[in-house]
């Protein structure tokens, strides 16, 4: 009793039960047909025929079958007698069919492979493909005769019991010959078979268990006797249930196998597909964790959060989604736009007071934005002179700035007041907004030499990277068609110095200067923008977003169904690599920190846009089987846009439906168990973050 693994073109079957194996169907083109327990299906992807189903093969092309025998799925769980494999279980079909065809692709020629693939497959169903059950597994048959279904699930209610035309006959009321009829018009097979094949697969179960011996089981399936159960036994096993018992108690089938192959038919088409996939449908990527070279170390970056005016602020820590920002990210700051304290009475002021103390608590950075002299004048009175004579509140100067908006008028009075304000709180930090320098200056050269101009602690930018990037190149003394947009990004923060492009904040991150920014690569606005915060790490002081705004094409902290978009997620996913040494690799980084590799895996920008998917391949040195600890960012996990429709009134909203609806909200977590024999392998689609946690082993 071996595996076998088979090309299957122009090739068709006799309806037959599946005894003692389960079946793995995986087409290499285009779809194929399949006749199984009743019905014909289509097989996209792959399926799975599992013991004691009935399946017929229909003229399939170009189809992987791999057969594996049930003992070798009954040695590693022995509960499944009460369960089944699905293959619409696997979350991950890109990684289970890279396991199949890439591994064997690779070292087709090395028998070391083919010993333990069938293993890894087995190893690997169990864990993501198996359905558990109340009682044992049962295919459902779903015929378009509506009597012989009824017939068919009498038969499986008795499946213990005598069964027989006559008995059947009584039961239903019809004559025993239209029994025979249905079977053989409808299924093509007699009732004989049927019945006397399905408590012969179902039998094998009971045939792995200690204390069950042949005569109880045939005892239990109403069998004659046991000679009766042997003749059908060795029928359809090809072997007598005592040598089954044999070879299985005396652990044969855990011993090393390798699969019977058409090494010549196979490995062609192998190759083939190995080539198509990995040119237009999946980029595979390898990472060592033998062999980790670090090439960076990741600072911690800023992130703005942009609020409207004091308002916003004095409801910022009402609720449960700005505790999350502020205990998520480590460098915060608030950025208020508009200071108006006209409207604020004595009670708001002290409220005011409050939250500013609260924020800075913490470790909220408060930015408020000086338009004119106006705004200037009521801040210094009713914040910085207050806070500067109270001992209650004079700490909290050490977490406040000013961002002063520059205009062309008022570049020399602002830099007289900044001085001015330097002197007299050494402790408060500033910032200008530069959009106006770099709008106005003839040249780069002159833009640079401006901004640098003003000993600030911030220069922020509002214009978004496309317009930022067509004044760069207008006043580049380099032809315009010289550089693309982010070429002409990264000359201007070089031409800054790090000194001073380290004060940078790009305040305006909308979703069509990602994709331009990129060269309009076909991706997730919020896998571009991982990539963005990788590439300007080192770079720049940070990014900055609305916490909400009606602008669409802006990237934002909260949408309008209250509750965290994407970036939230992200900065969250990067954490654990702030302040570390880190090695970046073309689909993610890696770290090692108190002997845990850290890993985040994502699409890389270099692939064949045509690709669906990267496979990730990770190779360790563990000698036992470790947990791994994974967060998943996808399309169905934390992008919350996709869990509810664009054409809903969010109005009409229950609020304690919004509640559960933010709580579901996050990137899936899990904690799995991985085979130390087997490297660990990960299909990531081009929206999905992989998070993963390794720990010593």
């Amino acid at each position: 009793m071996i595996s076998s693994i088979s090309i299957r073109n122009h090739y068709s079957t006799e309806l037959a039960r599946c005894i003692n194996e389960t079946i793995i169907l995986i087409p290499l083109g285009d779809p194929c047909k399949l006749f199984l327990n009743g019905a014909v299906v289509t097989i996209e992807n792959g399926i799975i025929i599992n013991n004691a189903d009935l399946y017929q093969l229909l003229d399939v092309h170009n189809l992987i079958e791999i057969k594996i025998p049930l003992p070798l799925f009954m040695t590693r769980d022995a509960y499944l007698v009460n369960a089944y494999f699905d293959f619409n279980r696997i979350k991950h079909i890109d990684q289970f069919k890279n396991m199949i065809l890439q591994e064997l692709h690779k070292d087709f020629s090395k028998e070391a492979h083919l010993t333990s693939y069938i293993s890894k497959i087995i190893d690997y169903l169990i864990k993501e493909a198996k359905v558990p059950l109340k009682d044992i597994y049962l295919p459902q048959l779903h015929t378009k005769h509506p009597l012989l279904n009824k017939i068919i699930q009498y038969i499986h209610k008795n499946i213990f019991e005598t069964l027989t035309t006559q008995k059947i006959s009584k039961a239903f009321y019809i004559s025993q010959s239209y029994i025979s009829i249905l079977f053989t018009k409808v299924l093509n097979i007699n009732f004989k078979y049927y019945t006397t094949s399905l408590k012969i697969a179902l039998s094998l179960y009971d045939l792995a268990q200690d204390n069950k011996n042949i005569y109880d089981i045939a005892a239990k399936y109403s069998f004659k006797n046991v000679s009766t159960y042997t003749k059908h036994f060795k029928y359809y096993v090809n072997m007598p249930p005592k040598r089954y018992i044999y070879l299985f108690r005396c652990g044969e089938f855990d011993i090393p196998y390798q699969p019977k192959t058409d090494h010549i038919v196979l490995s062609k088409h192998i190759s083939e597909f190995y080539k198509h996939t990995t040119s237009n449908n999946e980029a595979v990527n390898d990472i060592d964790l033998t062999h980790i070279k670090y090439n960076h170390y990741f600072k911690d970056p800023y992130i703005v959060v942009e609020l409207e005016n004091m308002y916003d602020l004095l409801n910022f820590k009402r609720n449960n989604i700005e505790s999350i920002i502020y205990s998520q990210f480590s460098k915060v700051i608030l950025l208020i736009k508009n200071i108006n304290f006209d409207f604020i009475n004595n009670l708001a002021m002290q409220k005011l007071f409050n939250t500013i103390e609260f924020l800075t608590r913490k470790h909220c950075h408060l930015t408020f934005k000086i338009t004119n002299i106006s705004s200037f004048q009521s801040f210094n009175y009713y914040i910085l002179q207050a806070f500067n004579t109270s001992l209650s509140y004079i700490h909290c100067l050490n977490s406040i700035s000013l961002l002063f908006e520059l205009t062309s008028h008022s570049i020399n009075k602002t830099n007289h007041l900044v001085k001015r304000l330097q002197k007299q709180y050494s402790n408060l930090k500033l910032g200008i907004c530069v959009d106006d320098i770099i709008l106005t200056k003839l040249t780069l050269s002159d833009m640079i030499t401006t901004i640098t101009a003003f000993d600030v602690d911030y220069y922020y930018i509002n214009l978004d990277f496309i317009e930022l990037g067509t004044q760069l190149k207008q006043k580049s003394k380099q032809n315009n068609e010289q550089y693309n947009l982010r070429e002409s990004i990264i000359l201007f923060i070089n031409r800054m110095t790090n000194a001073y492009s380290q004060k940078l904040i790009f305040n305006n991150i909308t979703h069509h200067a990602l994709r331009r920014y990129f060269n309009n690569f076909n991706c997730e606005s919020h896998i571009l923008l991982l990539h963005l915060l990788i590439d300007l790490n080192q770079k720049i002081g940070g990014l900055g977003y609305p916490y909400y705004s009606n602008d669409k094409n802006r990237l934002m902290l909260i949408g309008s169904h209250q509750s965290t978009m994407p970036i939230v997620h992200i900065y969250n996913l990067l954490q654990p690599f702030i302040n570390q040494h880190v090695m970046l690799h073309s689909c993610g980084m890696v770290s090692k920190i108190n002997n845990h590799y850290h890993l985040l895996l994502f699409t890389n920008l270099i692939r064949d846009p045509s690709q669906s998917s990267i496979i990730v391949n990770i190779y360790h040195h563990y000698s036992n089987d470790f947990p791994i600890f994974t967060r998943l960012l996808n399309q169905n996990h934390g992008i919350i846009t996709n869990m509810i429709s664009a054409d809903l009134n969010l109005n009409s909203i229950e609020p304690s439906l919004l509640t559960q609806i933010n709580k579901a909200n996050h990137p899936l977590a899990k904690l799995s168990l991985h085979n130390h024999n087997q490297a660990i392998i990960y299909a990531l689609s081009n929206s999905s973050i992989q998070y993963v946690v390794i720990p010593p082993n």
